[in-house]
């Protein structure tokens, strides 16, 4: 003899039985992989080689450096390596993956879509950071009183030009890393309902 409990169980059974799987296209979510390495890569190559010309200016301008300056930049530069082997390490991922088993690229995407999510967060929060670091040496500049004036003002259309540009690169990083936890929502999901 059924109990109204085991009924409603039994209707909830068929329910879930009936409900539509959606089926993980294995074929895309490869090929997104393949695309992600090839931007890892690209991306772990142009974040090595910006730091290049950096060490090149302050190589070349040491001397003419104020003290605060030259701790500002060594400051910047203790915090920008470790920074940067960070990011080539959450890149690794797609970059270093190899073709494997077909269900392996939906872990392996995920994660890295998971790294791609800090990777903006750390662009997003570089961003201002590197408009304070701005500011600072520009008022070092400006109170120091060895620039001449007329070279304070070319410093400070250079320092506000860099700054727009970081601001904008922050909203950029910004969308990105929202855009990134989408996908990885998008692909927990889709892992969720693997068979």
């Amino acid at each position: 003899m059924h109990n109204d409990g085991d009924e409603m169980n039994d209707d909830l059974s068929a329910l879930w039985q009936t409900q539509p799987v959606s089926s993980i296209d294995l074929t895309a979510v490869k090929a997104n992989l393949r695309s992600e390495r090839k931007k890892q890569r690209v991306f772990m190559v142009v974040d090595s080689l910006a730091l290049v010309p950096a060490l090149v200016m302050l190589y070349t301008y040491w001397d003419k450096l104020t003290l605060t300056v030259q701790i500002i930049n060594l400051f910047i530069l203790i915090f920008a390596i470790p920074l940067l082997g960070y990011q080539l390490w959450l890149r690794r991922v797609a970059a270093f993956s190899k073709d494997s088993q077909t269900l392996d690229h939906l872990t392996q995407l995920t994660k890295q879509i998971k790294n791609n999510v800090k990777i903006a967060f750390i662009t997003k929060h570089s961003a201002w950071s590197a408009i304070v670091f701005g500011a600072v040496f520009f008022a070092e500049r400006y109170f120091s009183q060895e620039v001449p004036p007329e070279k304070l003002v070319r410093m400070s259309l250079i320092i506000a030009g860099i700054s727009v540009i970081m601001i904008v690169w922050g909203v950029w990083a910004h969308k990105r890393q929202q855009r990134f936890e989408r996908q990885l929502n998008t692909l927990q999901e889709m892992a969720n309902h693997r068979p």
